[in-house]
């Protein structure tokens, strides 16, 4: 198992709030969050990236209801990265509601490959991909564990959404050594308050001070992560066993070594994932962790996105 810290990505530092911008309504606020964007040259033009999106059977009541829907999520965040190459099965981005359409929808991101994964990638995933996204709960066991290991040792990028950050049926320190930061043992649904604890990181570049989302939180790192180790990008405040309120790790970024690790709790409800400046923050995740410009999608993100507020 990789232990230690090799490579210092700084000092968990919460900031001060200065700036509520939940999910965005009106005119304005789209105008706000296209000047968000980075675009430009070396941003649209990157070399090919080879993505795994991994997923699972759906969990957490029947289907349609909105709740851990990992294969639609894999379905069409299959087309918004990879174009109809990837995804032949779906018409729309937008996990809720109605299809938001949108004619570039078939070209995906230049240069990118995204092959599905069901439940584990296999040996000839893990030896090809730049960048493993994870949303579902993951079977983790000590041979997949060394598996993970040696593949973020290599260089490779692992992204783990809301579910995969959970392990099942208890705690593993073990797998929270691998993501930076897990362990959980509480939730919470409902209003999540993400304030930025990083801004200048280049994933929250022009990001809002605050994103509120509805949907669920998982709290408290168990052991505590290492903060000379993990970046935390945005925290909730929880509170703790006597009461207390106290900043928990919502978004962060890990790099053990030659490897790189995304963490994203929130993403409970589809919904979530069409929100705009989740979309974003998720997208540069990604593309962080693949190893180049964490702007590499910011082009993708308005496509579906919902402009409307949190959907209740």
């Amino acid at each position: 198992m990789m232990t230690g810290c090799f490579q210092k990505q700084g000092v968990w530092a919460v900031l001060t709030v200065t700036l509520a911008a939940g999910a965005i309504c009106g005119a304005a606020e789209r105008a706000a969050f296209e000047a968000a964007l980075v675009l430009g040259d070396g941003v649209d033009a990157p070399g090919p990236l080879r993505i795994v999106l991994l997923a699972d059977k759906k969990d957490h009541g029947p289907s349609g209801n909105g709740l851990h829907d990992y294969p639609l999520w894999q379905e069409r965040w299959a087309l918004l990265l990879g174009g109809r190459a990837a995804s032949d099965d779906a018409e729309q981005v937008n996990l809720h509601g109605p299809a938001i359409t949108d004619a570039a929808l078939e070209e995906g991101a230049p240069g990118v490959s995204v092959e599905r994964a069901s439940g584990w990638p296999t040996d000839g995933q893990f030896a090809a991909a730049d960048v493993i996204v994870a949303f579902c709960y993951l079977p983790w066991n000590d041979a997949r564990k060394k598996q993970v290991d040696a593949y973020l040792a290599r260089g490779g990028g692992l992204v783990a959404i809301h579910s995969a950050t959970w392990t099942r049926p208890k705690a593993d320190p073990a797998v929270a050594e691998l993501l930076g930061v897990g362990g959980f043992t509480r939730y919470r649904h409902g209003e999540v308050r993400m304030e930025l604890a990083a801004p200048d990181h280049p994933v929250c570049r022009n990001l809002p001070r605050m994103i509120v989302l509805d949907d669920e939180t998982y709290w408290p790192p168990t052991p505590p992560f290492d903060a000379e180790c993990v970046t935390v990008l945005a925290v909730c405040r929880e509170k703790n066993e006597g009461g207390e309120q106290q900043p928990q790790p919502m978004l962060w970024t890990f790099a053990p070594g030659k490897g790189r690790v995304f963490g994203c709790v929130p993403g409970h409800r589809a919904a979530t994932f069409d929100d705009p400046w989740f979309r974003l923050a998720v997208l540069r995740g990604i593309a962080w962790a693949a190893g180049g410009s964490p702007y590499r999608f910011d082009r993708l993100a308005p496509r579906g996105e919902r402009f409307d507020g949190p959907v209740k």
